[in-house]
């Protein structure tokens, strides 16, 4: 395992730290955009809900010819043949029943899954080290993956005692099957294993970050947490491979993120200490010397709607929909309200980089305000601050063959005065933020808190499901300036949400052409695809690489939105 680690220039160190433990360290600089490292998975099972879309095999998604269901099971799906035999080679044989129960609750199916297929995996390693194998240390072997996951820690005597229970009646019921028997392992054994699950296994992705099944990732595992990460997890089907999404030092610890970063810090602590038993330190979770604007995020931030908040909000929007036309009071309507009240063309022309327009001091921010100020600190220059090449040279650029510069002014030449490092800029548009008055009504939105981001980011997709795009683009906006603060600027989230906003502000400018024929909001449309066009392809080929679906979705809209131009 060390030998393949060092073949990646990472190595695996002791901190001396009983909380931390080991942790990952870069053995030369690791630019952002790098893929570090793959991981194969020791064990994998999809969702429920996903059995029939994605092969259950390599997790990849296939429409054209449609996914191949076992024809004696009726219950795995698989994309072809050599999908089908290598599922039945390693487990599918098995499990392959037609009368298998289900039980009464899902994890328990996926746990029990994932649990045969490792167990399976771990008897064919016991049987294989009987005899001589020549490691090869370019490529993750099964003694490497298998050595990784021996490693890793279940934390057997601080579960709970409910999963203890659980787990112990898994690996009882576990073991009654015939070929779980023939792997002379125990019910200590695997309950050892489930407990290694429960604090090391990874929500498997699709290319659109939605969760499609789980996996046990021994290699993946191997590093740490930081709900500021510099690295993040990417699927490519069932392989799982870490990327550099900032630059990397020498000598730097490697992190990601175990939980989402766009939660509290309450809700995190929470969640960590529950799955993961420690207290995170990170530089958001405790202020740091270096970095300490980070953790005034959470400041900003607040704290989170709980599940019944959420669950009434969600009573609330459909006795909305089924009662009689009135005057709703909820937030989600006030929001929306405000949305449509928005002038996107006023607030363009006031922050307009040219001037230093800000909102009155003394007035709290709303979400029009708050989005259009601060998008002149974040929107190029969080990705620009050291590459002024990014920046246009020479008008008329729009009719090269390929977008290659943003047409906003360098950051010394911007107004309101933009600061000439990331790390500036943050810290002096955080300050600024917490600078405004919070405003003592519950009826006034709050925009940088972490309900209206919730409530924002479902009407961002109910409006472009309704194909009422200028509203979908003032809210892309706005969620875009939350993400600035809670995600690095080169992560996936980020990189994903620049291309939606790309397709909303495309998708606008030709609704307006069809409706309203409004030329100069249309130029404010063109600017804004251009902007997050360019964005998108700084964001995801860091983020997701130049191989992947995004990449090819960003440059398909770049294609068109140029072909349009010259035809102007």
């Amino acid at each position: 395992m060390n030998e393949y680690l060092q073949y990646n220039h990472i190595s695996l160190q002791d901190s001396r730290d009983s909380t931390k433990g080991r942790y990952v360290r870069a053995e030369s600089a690791l630019p952002k955009g790098t893929v570090i490292i793959t991981s194969q998975p020791l064990g994998t099972t999809a969702l429920p809900q996903t059995l029939n879309e994605y092969c259950n095999y390599c997790f990849r998604k296939q429409t054209s010819p449609p996914l191949q269901r076992c024809s004696q099971c009726k219950k795995a799906y698989f994309c072809d043949m050599a999908c089908f035999k290598n599922a039945w080679l390693s487990y599918h044989q098995y499990v392959c029943n037609k009368s298998r129960q289900a039980h009464r609750y899902a994890e328990d199916d996926m746990d029990l899954e994932m649990l045969e297929r490792v167990a399976l995996n771990v008897m064919r390693y016991r049987k294989r080290t009987q005899k001589e194998t020549i490691q090869d240390p370019t490529d993750e072997t099964v003694e490497v993956t298998m050595e990784a996951f021996f490693s890793l820690m279940g934390h057997d005597q601080l579960q709970p005692r409910v999963i203890r229970e659980r787990h112990q009646t898994l690996a009882s019921e576990a073991l009654k099957k015939p070929f779980l028997q023939q792997t002379g392992l125990t019910v200590d054994e695997l309950v050892h294993y489930l407990n290694v699950f429960k604090s090391n296994n990874f929500s498997i992705d699709d290319m659109d970050l939605f969760a499609v099944g789980e996996g046990t990732y021994p290699i993946a595992a191997l590093f740490n947490h930081s709900c500021r990460p510099n690295a993040v997890v990417m699927f490519e089907g069932a392989l799982a491979s870490i990327h550099a999404i900032e630059d990397i030092e020498a000598d730097t610890e490697i992190t990601i993120s175990y939980v989402d970063a766009a939660h509290s810090r309450m809700y995190r602590q929470n969640a960590l200490r529950e799955k993961y038993f420690f207290n995170c330190q990170c530089d958001r979770c405790s202020e740091s010397s270096d970095r300490p604007y980070l953790s005034k995020i959470d400041t900003l931030l607040g704290e989170e709607e709980s599940d019944w908040d959420r669950a009434q909000q969600l009573l609330m929007e459909y006795n909305k929909d089924i009662a009689a036309k009135g005057e709703s009071n909820d937030q989600r309507s006030r929001i929306l309200k405000e949305v449509e009240e928005w002038d996107l063309l006023e607030m363009c022309r006031k922050y307009d980089r040219k001037n230093d327009g800000c909102p009155d001091p003394n007035s709290p921010l709303s979400i029009a305000s708050y989005t259009h100020y601060f998008i002149q600190f974040f929107a190029p220059y969080l990705l620009t601050w050291d590459r002024p090449d990014l920046h246009q040279q020479s008008i008329g650029s729009t009719l090269k063959t390929s977008l290659t510069d943003f047409d906003d002014p360098l950051h010394s030449q911007a107004k309101p005065k933009v600061q000439p490092t990331y790390d500036e800029i943050m810290s002096t548009a955080i300050d600024k933020m917490l600078s405004y008055p919070t405003p003592k009504s519950s009826s006034i939105i709050i925009p940088y808190r972490l309900n209206t981001l919730s409530i924002c980011t479902r009407l961002f997709y109910d409006e472009m499901s309704e194909n009422h795009w200028r509203n979908a683009v003032k809210l892309g906006m706005y969620v875009l300036i939350q993400y600035c603060l809670i995600y690095p600027p080169y992560h996936p989230m980020l990189a994903q949400h620049f291309l939606m906003l790309a397709k909303a502000c495309w998708n606008s400018i030709v609704q307006s052409e069809l409706i309203t024929g409004d030329k100069q909001l249309e130029k404010v449309y063109e600017r804004g695809v251009r902007r997050w066009i360019m964005s998108s392809k700084e964001a995801v080929s860091v983020a997701f690489g130049k191989h992947s679906k995004l990449w090819r979705e960003t440059l398909e809209l770049e294609w068109i939105f140029l072909r349009e131009q010259k035809l102007k």
